[in-house]
């Protein structure tokens, strides 16, 4: 049982609040976010990579099943109504269901429902929202039969239930969540359509239609969140499973409980270590080898979510989304030995791919995500090149961005002013002139379905950032960086600028208009340019210093030949220092 204390902290967060959890994810849940202009819109369809569409599928069907928890235990005694309230019988227009369910990482998913009546005539009740009153419950094919504690809870249920005798149309809508009634761990919705009374038993028997939550869930709205699993039970080492929450009495072990708004999805991935991205294959001393040195993202993002559906509609799909403690690397080494046919190459690689535990509510809703990292390198030179490129990345935590599936026009983004960003550039061969271009870029794909006739696959892609780098080798006899030392005649200077971009991207929807497009929608992009650099080169006083030159051509490796990223001048920021 939580304590008042708790509750109120719960209500604080709006997790359990009714009226609070009944709208749409909101700037001020989050963030105060501003509206992106319409020039950030990019129109045209895309196609989620196979790789990617796969891992949606397999987050889908390897959800968490989020169980029933019962309302009462969230609320403590002096707002709860008394067990013996014979007012727990009447027949609602709307009614809440919670969910829950435990994952690998110490959190809780929450999810919170409300449910409303498909049309005035006909509305809901929920049987665990009056089990204090019945001695025991069976369920078997094509009906329910209840047994109260007393008379009085008995003749109550037949002012309250029997006016769906009157009429052969008449109904309204049982949700149990008893062993006997359907799944034996789900929440199962009846249509009842006759009540039959005992009254020397205590005992009604009513008439049930077992319905599926297509056919009942018209009107509804989902809030998704979670609560965290307090670290003194964790470091007792206490396994909470998914079954645990209603099988015993998982609320009773906590004195304490935390809850948030949001899901974390931990998206740590890679390390410090040495990574192949490429190697030319027709030679043993490679002509071009290109590898990752320490390329990893540490940290994750915050989840909410929102759906409102009206008259079986998916009207609104929302997610928002925070940055907590994200950080990324990337540094690309190159080695060519070998000139690089006309053009630029580039490379994009899927370093590495994960599931993320998603959730889902059997026949109502499901969210399965899944994480690839990619890097992606693009370099022209017209001499051989021996050198690494990189960046790293900070996301500030204050940062936020909403994702609308079903309106891309409310999507947005802010608070990313305050990511930081420091250049990688290591020199170890001169070159007459090279054009390097070098990202990170974790895609966070996730794939929505609303009972079983909506979904779409949707993905952030966070581009942290695009790194271009233009190096020039020359020669100076009165010092090549005089202002770092005038004895050394031979350097390489560098300009650089980076861009860090936000996009959304959803697509494949089923179940939804026709007409309904998919859509690539940039949230939020900046620029920042690098402070000119200089490199000094080689011995004091030297006479000048030729940049050595490839003997041979590089094979045709079947890798696009398209020219280097263009960097975004629309928003600039003022200058970083150089390297």
């Amino acid at each position: 049982m939580l304590s008042s204390t708790i509750f109120s902290v719960a209500l604080s967060y709006g997790l359990l609040g009714l009226r609070a959890l009944a709208g749409p994810v909101t700037t001020d849940q989050l963030a105060v976010l501003q509206p992106i202009r319409e020039d950030d819109l990019t129109a045209g369809n895309l196609k989620l990579q196979e790789l990617r569409s796969r891992s949606i599928a397999d987050s889908m069907a390897n959800a968490v099943e989020l169980l029933p928890l019962h309302e009462d235990e969230f609320t403590p005694s002096h707002l709860r109504k008394r067990g013996d309230d014979l007012s727990r019988l009447d027949l609602k227009d709307e009614v809440r269901m919670i969910y829950g369910g435990v994952t690998a990482k110490s959190q809780i998913y929450m999810a919170n429902m409300t449910l409303y009546q498909p049309s005035k005539d006909h509305p809901l009740i929920m049987m665990e929202s009056f089990d204090s009153l019945l001695k025991s419950v069976s369920c078997s094919t094509g009906s329910t039969k209840l047994s109260f504690n007393t008379k009085e809870a008995m003749d109550y249920a037949i002012k309250a239930w029997d006016w769906v005798n009157e009429r052969e149309a008449d109904h309204f809508f049982l949700i149990a969540n008893h062993k006997s009634c359907g799944d034996d761990t789900q929440r199962t919705p009846y249509k009842v359509v006759g009540v039959k009374y005992d009254d020397k038993a205590f005992t009604s028997v009513l008439t049930t239609e077992p319905i599926a939550w297509d056919s009942l869930a018209g009107d509804f709205e989902l809030n998704l969140g979670s609560a965290v699993l307090p670290s003194r039970l964790r470091r007792r080492g206490v396994q909470v499973s998914s079954v645990d929450i209603t099988k015993r009495g998982f609320w009773d072990i906590f004195t304490t409980f935390d809850f948030g708004k949001s899901v974390y999805w931990d998206l740590s991935v890679g390390d410090h270590s040495r990574r192949s991205i490429f190697q030319e294959p027709f030679h043993e001393i490679k002509r071009l080898e290109v590898t990752c040195v320490g390329c990893y993202i540490t940290g994750g993002i915050q989840i909410s979510g929102y759906v409102k559906v009206e008259n079986f509609a998916v009207k609104v799909l929302q997610f928002g989304a925070k940055p907590k403690n994200f950080n990324a690397k990337v540094e690309i080494e190159t080695v060519l030995r070998a000139a690089i046919p006309k053009g630029a190459f580039n490379l994009d690689q899927t370093l590495f791919e994960m599931g993320i535990p998603g959730l889902s509510i059997p026949g109502i809703f499901t969210l399965g995500p899944s994480l690839q990292y990619h890097v992606g390198f693009g370099l022209s030179t017209s001499g051989v090149a021996n050198f690494s490129v990189g960046v790293t990345a900070s996301l500030p935590n204050t940062a936020a961005l909403i994702n609308d599936v079903t309106d891309g026009s409310n999507s947005g983004a802010t608070g990313f002013e305050g990511s930081t960003i420091k250049p990688i550039l290591k020199m170890n061969e001169l070159s007459v002139s090279a054009f390097a271009s070098v990202y990170s870029q974790p895609n966070v794909a996730f794939g929505v379905k609303v009972l079983t006739k909506y979904g779409a696959e949707c993905t952030l892609e966070l581009k942290l950032p695009v790194v271009n780098v233009g190096v020039t080798g020359g020669f100076n006899e009165r010092g090549f960086c005089p202002e770092k030392d005038r004895s050394i005649t031979n350097g390489m200077k560098v300009t650089a600028g980076a861009n860090i971009e936000l996009w959304f991207k959803a697509v494949k929807f089923t179940g939804l208009s026709k007409w309904f497009p998919d859509f690539d929608r940039k949230l939020w992009g900046v620029r920042w340019p690098f402070l000119d650099s200089c490199f000094p080169w080689g011995p004091a006083n030297s006479g000048q210093i030729l940049p050595e030159k490839p003997t041979e051509m590089l094979s045709d490796l079947g890798l696009p030949t398209t020219g280097p990223v263009t960097l975004d001048e629309a928003e600039t920021l003022a200058p970083i220092p150089g390297f």
